[in-house]
């Protein structure tokens, strides 16, 4: 709710407002022609209703508050003048609205609840509670059968409103506990998104850095030029894996659209092989020409060929065989199929997540990712629906 100042009243409050001023007109006028000392008070605590209407909702308390002192005062001047009938008031429905308001809009329950107990206390002093004797024209208080239907309408009028606006408050309050459960939903998804893609880039990279390191280390004590060809392929793989983290950081900071379209695409998969080649891997690719697919597939399509390749490397070794196959018609279908006769594993274990990772990319998008072997020989299997890239 709103506790801004008068300025951010709804809408709908300042347009009750401007009929609540031509009330209170009514009531001013009629002091100036008879300036009695009750239409003189009446007069002041019409104008008095006029801020609490501005506020009815974007303050609800505040102009529950209002309401019910006013129409307390009220009807104490009312009885007051008995006797004398001064008629009945507009002014009794902010008896209900000051429920609504509360019962509507306040989160503290116990709240609308006293609002409500207040105004059911008030209706026993109401004006509505009186009547006028038809032979003598002199107001008394209903004590018969029309004293317990006026007490019913009452009550039902007030207990009505209350719990009508109970129930959209609930509603409310189901509305919000739902986009807070799907905001925490969403930062979970965009958490793993982050930790995968993360994962991904650095996964293969790191790999093949460690993969020339070593190579470097041994060609070192008799090759220079291996040695230096190593370590020129540790500086592309750290500059492009650099590349890609800078590209995840900077689509993380900014809010445009454009930041967030993925870099790795399908045209780049050439290079990741050739890198897996200088590492060790004996790889024979059947790719397409044709890349007009959707870039978040591509991204995808990359990842899962980085991630199979990777797994040979770290699992399998140098000098393992890999097949890949990427054909794109109705669907995109990945085939990747690694074997060694003598596997030779690193000596530091994957984190068990690359596969699932793959997994989840190939679901978000509506596809399916299917994974199994040994050491020896290892199939990663993936389709994916396709969606064209859109041109402007």
């Amino acid at each position: 709710m709103s506790t801004d100042t008068a300025a951010q009243a709804r809408l709908g409050d300042k347009i009750l407002t401007a009929v609540a001023v031509l009330i209170a007109l009514f009531y001013v006028i009629s002091a100036a022609k008879n300036p009695s000392i009750i239409e003189i008070i009446q007069a002041g605590l019409s104008l008095l209703f006029l801020p609490f209407m501005w506020i009815w909702r974007s303050r609800p308390v505040l102009s529950a508050t209002g309401f019910i002192v006013l129409l307390a005062a009220w009807a104490v001047a009312w009885m007051s003048q008995l006797p004398t009938n001064l008629g009945l008031t507009p002014w009794a429905l902010t008896a209900p609205m000051a429920v609504y308001a509360t019962s509507r809009y306040v989160t503290r329950r116990a709240i609308p609840r006293t609002v409500l107990a207040l105004t059911i206390l008030g209706s026993f002093i109401s004006p509505f509670m009186w009547r006028i004797d038809p032979e003598s024209f002199v107001l008394h208080y209903q004590l018969d059968r029309r004293y317990v239907a006026m007490l019913v309408v009452h009550w039902a009028v007030l207990g009505t409103t209350y719990f009508a606006a109970a129930r959209y408050f609930d509603l409310a309050r189901q509305r919000e506990r739902l986009a807070q459960k799907r905001f925490r939903q969403a930062q979970e998804e965009e958490r793993l998104l982050i930790a995968r893609e993360l994962h991904d880039v650095l996964a293969h990279s790191l790999t093949l850095i460690k993969v020339q390191a070593n190579a470097g280390i041994i060609a070192g004590r008799s090759d220079a030029k291996a040695a230096e060809e190593a370590l020129t392929s540790i500086r592309d793989g750290a500059d492009s894996a650099l590349e890609e983290v800078r590209g995840i950081v900077t689509a993380l900071r900014s809010t445009g659209p454009t930041a967030l379209k993925p870099t790795t695409q399908l045209e780049h998969i050439e290079g990741i092989i050739d890198g897996f080649r200088t590492a060790g891997l004996d790889i024979s690719a059947r790719l397409p020409q044709n890349c007009e697919v959707a870039a978040l597939t591509q991204l995808a399509l990359v990842r899962i060929i980085s991630e199979g390749l990777t797994n040979a490397l770290r699992h399998q070794g140098a000098g393992t065989r890999v097949e890949v196959e990427l054909a794109l018609a109705d669907v995109a279908q990945i085939a990747l199929i690694s074997t060694n006769p003598s596997p030779t594993a690193s000596q530091v274990p994957g984190s068990g997540v690359g596969l699932v990772g793959i997994a989840e990319r190939a679901h978000a998008l509506g596809g399916k990712l299917d994974a199994w072997g040994d050491a020896e020989k290892f199939i990663v299997r993936a389709e994916l629906p396709l969606q064209k890239e859109s041109r402007v």
